[in-house]
């Protein structure tokens, strides 16, 4: 049966077949030879492969099921060889074989359930007496058994908190594995009835063991959706920012990781919370009103000086608790995320710790918390209502407060955050714009003297690249009059100095922003700065964005430093 290339396997499935429908195995269970019977176990499940299992399958599991599932029960013996198939080697060896051991025990449950609850238990409270070597894939064998039998489990899984309890650091490894894998099985209700079992797994986020923390941490966004309640959904987001403060920066990342994704989870369920929240597409800095004027003039502080604030950008004014509707929620409602928020008080006492970790010491945290924080800000502008996305402005204006004096995560911010606007690629220009005022709109002065400052510095830089480029085509159209080219060149050279103090706000490695601006400036190509001003000039569409700045990176070469610097100059002032 075995062999199913060979000549003969035909007829020895017919065989097979004939001892299924005679039931001659029976004569195996009245002799009361359990050696032989073992025997038979053990040697029709070595003969299900890949290549016979669909010929021989169905009758190899009659047989089985006959002499396994006889009134008198399965021996220790017995279960072990089925068992031993559900974990490795076996069951990496040969699939098949696994996959008929859990039909088996599907079809006998009832007769094999009393012994193997007694054996399970004795596997994890007494591996030595048992003497079985099971033991070493104790946690495996569980796992596998819930796939195929979860009744049978039920007594057992109770022990789990004892295990987790261990003082060897492996056994509790394994042990708190294999419950996040059970609890977050989808479609089951275990957390709701073992909660002893998953209070002592939510101690287990303090454990002395880095990898049962990150473990834990990791595994908490499936805990929250299989968590059955809110309270226990709190529970479970609060360990978690507990591992905020923890002294590994990978257990630092991971826990903002999953706090910012238990948010999203909680905010906009689950369509809101794979999407990532809607994008919105960068805008000019002059349709914030921004363009022109080099500083920030003045703080508001009251809401009439709001008003006026908001009629001078030429948009609406609403205080930050009315509902503002930025035309997000229809694209989004398009797209299949789901509309509308829920609104979870206790989660913005949670954003408020993950952004402390914008100030953590490692940068790699650093630009974990950004990119997460502006995650659920995306998520709560995809699936939510212009009021709700008030409540949760706080957290890009956090971010842009902390790049003020944070260079590093500046750069991380223009570059990796920002690059695609405060919404994302999908949002109108307008859309993006109106949200950058809400957000200003509804920060504290604090707050908004930050955001008004980078802003306008993005605007600044802008303005300078501008200047270069104009002045630089102007200098070619006097090639032939060096009198006039000299003013020229002077000016040059003064927005040249200007163009590298202000790129000095945007990059940490100012010698290497100095270097792509001399490659920049010995390009000899006019069509280049043509191209740069075409693409910076203020009320210039997507595409025409996009066209530009492909012309002027195959002018230059793509391979060149002075793309390079192109690239990172049209990302940062546009």
């Amino acid at each position: 049966v075995q062999e199913y290339q060979a000549p003969m396997f035909e007829l020895a499935v017919s065989v097979l077949q004939t001892i299924h429908q005679t039931k001659s195995y029976y004569l195996l269970l009245d002799m009361g030879r359990d050696d032989m019977v073992l025997e038979w176990v053990r040697t029709l499940l070595q003969c299900i492969n890949a290549g016979s299992q669909p010929h021989a399958g169905p009758q190899v599991l009659e047989v089985l099921n006959g002499l396994i599932g006889d009134e008198s029960g399965a021996t220790d013996s017995q279960l072990e060889v089925l068992l031993s198939h559900l974990v490795p080697p076996k069951s990496q060896e040969n699939p098949a074989a696994c996959q008929m051991a859990q039909a088996v025990l599907r079809s006998c449950e009832a007769s094999v359930k009393p012994q193997l609850q007694k054996f399970l238990t004795t596997l994890i409270l007494s591996p030595i007496s048992s003497n079985s070597d099971l033991h070493q894939h104790c946690y495996t064998l569980l796992y596998q058994l819930y796939q195929a039998v979860p009744q049978v489990l039920l007594p057992v899984i109770p022990h789990m908190t004892s295990e987790m309890l261990a003082e060897d650091a492996g056994k509790r490894t394994e042990a708190t594995q294999l419950v996040c894998q059970l609890f977050t099985v989808p479609g089951n209700r275990l957390v709701c009835e073992y909660v002893d079992v998953f209070d002592e797994l939510l101690h287990r986020f303090k454990d002395a063991e880095v990898g049962i923390r990150l473990h834990l941490v990791e595994f908490a966004p499936m805990l929250v959706a299989a968590a059955g309640s809110s309270e226990r959904q709190e529970k479970v987001v609060r360990e978690v920012a507990v591992r905020l403060q923890d002294y590994d920066d990978k257990v630092r990342i991971a826990a903002v990781k999953a706090v910012c994704q238990c948010a999203r989870q909680l905010l906009a369920g689950p369509a809101g919370a794979a999407s990532g929240g809607t994008a919105a597409t960068a805008c000019h800095p002059h349709q914030l009103g921004l363009l022109a004027p080099p500083v920030v003039a003045t703080l508001l502080d009251s809401q009439q000086e709001d008003e006026a604030a908001a009629a001078e950008l030429g948009v609406m004014y609403s205080p930050p608790e009315a509902a503002l509707d930025f035309g997000v929620v229809g694209a989004a409602a398009a797209a299949g995320v789901a509309a509308g928020t829920r609104d979870v008080a206790w989660l913005q006492d949670m954003l408020k710790a993950v952004c402390m970790r914008l100030r953590d010491t490692k940068l790699s945290v650093r630009k974990q918390t950004a990119d997460s924080l502006m995650a659920v800000f995306r998520t709560v502008a995809a699936a939510g209502t212009g009021q709700q996305l008030a409540k949760y402005c706080w957290l890009p204006a956090r971010m842009l407060l902390c790049c003020k004096t944070d260079v590093e995560l500046r750069a991380h911010l223009v570059e990796g955050v920002l690059k695609d606007g405060l919404l994302g690629p999908q949002a109108s220009p307008a859309q993006a714009a109106a949200a950058w005022v809400q957000l200003w709109l509804a920060a504290n002065p604090m707050d908004r003297e930050t955001l008004l400052m980078l802003l306008a510095m993005r605007a600044r830089l802008q303005g300078d690249v501008l200047a270069l480029a104009v002045l630089r085509r102007k200098l070619s159209g006097k090639a032939k009059d060096p009198e006039a080219a000299e003013p020229i060149k002077q000016d040059l050279e003064r927005a040249a100095r200007n163009l590298a103090s202000s790129l000095a706000h945007f990059t940490p490695n100012t010698s290497k922003a100095v270097e792509g601006l001399a490659a920049l400036q010995a390009v000899r190509d006019n069509h280049v700065f043509a191209a740069l001003q075409q693409a910076l000039t203020p009320g210039a569409s997507a595409q025409a964005f996009t066209k530009a700045r492909a012309d002027a990176l195959s002018r230059v070469g793509s391979r060149s430093s002075a793309a390079d610097f192109i690239s990172q100059l049209l990302l940062w002032a546009r």
